[in-house]
């Protein structure tokens, strides 16, 4: 009995240590692995400290996660004071590698347009985790990847959340209303497709995309090319404008090629309706800030009265 005893105790002493240092292991093991929006494994050591970002969006999004960056895009879009101080460092069509390089990145975040430039990453030795920015839901899943790269995983599911609750509510309104995105500056102007980020957008604001059987741009499969023709035909509600460049400019153009006789009668000009969106939140990817976007369209779609 006694030795049956005995072996007992040794026996919970030998789990008991078991126990111990699996959980020494899993606390010793820091390594973070991701699959990117590109499909890419990425590695690291650690939780990356050092943080370059080339995207406002991913910006954003590393802010409402808590995330500090040491290097942020160089963009028109107006950034908070406290983020002034950071060096810029171009963004993902023109990168400053240079100033990059200098800043010692644990990390680049950059959208799938930065693809070009992995072999050049890769011969500075620079890690890259790939977002993407295409539709609503990429950037549900772009929120989800970067909260797991940095341990914000409990955080990031709670903004996408926040933003489910939003499509939730805004999908069941369906407006109706007959909706034209135009995206660019005046006569070169695209119209934006259900496929775009903006397009999407608008299909789960509620409104309906008057361009959705315009043929796609073989460069750029969200976008149409802007058919006065077409446009005619489909006599939009409201016409939705994202500028592209100079606003007050781009606005002007914008007013002209309205007023031509091909544009003057569309019923969306006649009465009033015509809608230059906030380039923070429609000319690229926002980031967390996609609820926003959701919002903004919800509204400004419930605005049009449609007899």
């Amino acid at each position: 009995m006694r030795r049956f005893v005995s072996l007992l105790l040794v026996f919970c002493l030998l789990l008991g240590g078991l126990a111990a240092y699996s959980g020494s292991v899993h606390a010793a093991d820091k390594s973070v692995k991701v699959k990117d929006l590109a499909g890419r494994i990425v590695k690291f050591k650690s939780v990356p400290k050092r943080v370059v970002v080339l995207g406002s969006g991913d910006l954003n999004t590393l802010q409402a996660l808590g995330i500090s960056v040491v290097g942020r895009p160089t963009t028109n879009v107006p950034v908070a004071r406290s983020l002034k101080r950071i060096p810029e460092v171009g963004n993902i069509h023109q990168p400053n590698f240079e100033k990059i390089v200098s800043l010692k990145p644990d990390v680049i975040i950059a959208s799938k347009s930065f693809q070009s430039y992995l072999k050049k990453t890769e011969s500075l030795k620079l890690k890259v985790v790939l977002t993407s920015g295409d539709s609503v839901d990429d950037i549900r899943q772009s929120i989800i990847l970067l909260g797991n790269l940095f341990g914000k995983s409990s955080k990031a599911k709670a903004l996408v959340s926040g933003i489910d609750k939003k499509i939730k509510t805004y999908s069941k309104s369906k407006t109706k209303v007959r909706a034209l995105i135009v995206f660019g500056a005046g006569v070169t102007s695209l119209a934006a497709l259900p496929n775009s980020y903006a397009g999407d957008v608008l299909k789960k604001a509620g409104g309906e995309n008057v361009a959705a059987q315009f043929p796609k741009i073989k460069e750029y499969p969200g976008y149409a090319s802007l058919s006065s023709e077409r446009i005619i035909q489909s006599d939009p509600d409201v016409i939705f404008i994202i500028a592209h460049g100079n606003q007050a400019q781009v606005k002007k153009e914008f007013m002209k090629l309205l007023s031509t006789s091909a544009w003057k009668n569309l019923r969306a000009v006649k009465n009033n309706r015509v809608v230059f969106l906030p380039n923070s939140l429609f000319a690229a990817n926002p980031g967390v800030n996609v609820g926003k976007a959701l919002e903004y369209m919800n509204k400004e779609l419930r605005k049009v009265k449609v007899k």
